[in-house]
């Protein structure tokens, strides 16, 4: 009996190791195998775009096209198409719907009629309706009214004195309005402008710190990081311009040629001088691995210059 159970015990711990290396062996291909992309453009009179993205020797595959303005995207999983937005049969069911819909005629129901109200209105014996007559009421005018209009009270006329002292008291009320506001807009500033030197001198000292200096090198650095691994490795593209003008298609050439530094032989420029046009291609490779990212996010996160920033960056927005 103990035998048997032992023996169970062992099936049970071989098929859960089992599981654990299933999953671990599943975690390391997702974390190690990259994402790779792959990108072409071209564009002169009609746009064109072809992009593929794979995973796992092409066990995964997406690809996108692009005509103008109609892309075209199919996905395969083990050579099998999952998804396919230009697949015939796609929307048959939508399409037989309301082709039925349309080909339904409208259902025929009978015309109901129905008898009008009868009046309401009494009728006598005869069939004859009667009605009662209105009996118009006039009524009097009141005397009292005119009466007491007529014996109103004239205001009375103010004198020319008053008129002058009532002048007086307006225009110097306005002034003294005037007055009174302009200096609730004068301490009003003086407070704004209070505000902001106090933030802008928070401000300054945040940027000052030497922890917060620290903090900020090593996220740029991180960010830096990140965007180099993302950003395609191998980088191809030729433009071929012209204005129609050669002094500002010489311009913008120079434009360029100061910015050589910054995509070196990765970008080719072609001036045209005679004709007015713009045309190019860009082919761009890359890949993404999914435990590098993890890696530098990860780093950043713990690391304690980050987290003093990260704190005294909430210091900062609580104090302003």
């Amino acid at each position: 009996m103990l035998q048997i159970i032992l023996m169970i015990l062992k099936i049970i711990g071989t098929i859960v190791l089992v599981l654990i290396g299933a999953l671990l062996l599943i975690l390391a291909v997702v974390l190690i195998v990259p994402v790779r992309y792959r990108l072409s453009v071209q564009w002169e009179e009609e746009f064109h775009l072809n992009g593929t993205v794979s995973w796992l020797l092409h066990v995964f595959h997406t690809r996108i096209s692009m005509e103008n303005t109609e892309p075209h995207i199919r996905v395969r999983i083990f050579g099998f198409v999952i998804y396919d937005n230009e697949k015939p049969g796609r929307h048959r069911s939508f399409k037989t719907a309301a082709k039925a819909g349309e080909t339904k005629g409208p259902d025929t129901k009978k015309a109901v009629y129905e008898l009008p109200e009868e009046k309401d209105a009494a009728m006598d014996h005869t069939g004859i309706e009667t009605r009662e007559n209105p009996v118009d009421t006039l009524e009097t005018p009141d005397t009292n009214f005119f009466n007491t209009e007529r014996h109103k009270d004239k205001p009375k006329r103010e004198t020319l004195w008053e008129r002058v002292l009532a002048k007086i008291r307006s225009i110097r009320n306005r002034i003294s309005r005037f007055f009174k506001g302009l200096a609730n807009r004068i301490l009003k500033l003086c407070q704004s402008f209070a505000e902001q030197k106090r933030k802008a001198g928070l401000i300054l000292e945040f940027i000052r710190d030497e922890l917060n200096r620290e903090g900020f090198q090593y996220t740029f650095s991180s960010i830096r990081k990140l965007l180099k691994h993302i950003l395609p490795t191998k980088l191809r593209a030729s433009i071929v311009y012209g204005t129609g003008d050669p002094c500002s298609t010489g311009q913008i050439l120079g434009v360029f040629g100061m910015l050589y530094g910054l995509y070196g032989d990765k970008l080719s420029v072609t001036p045209d001088f005679e004709s007015q046009r713009f045309a190019g291609d860009l082919d761009a490779k890359g890949r993404i691995r999914l435990i590098t990212i993890l890696i530098i996010v990860i780093k950043l996160m713990l690391d304690r210059r980050f987290k003093q920033l990260r704190c005294n960056l909430k210091t900062l927005k609580e104090a302003l």
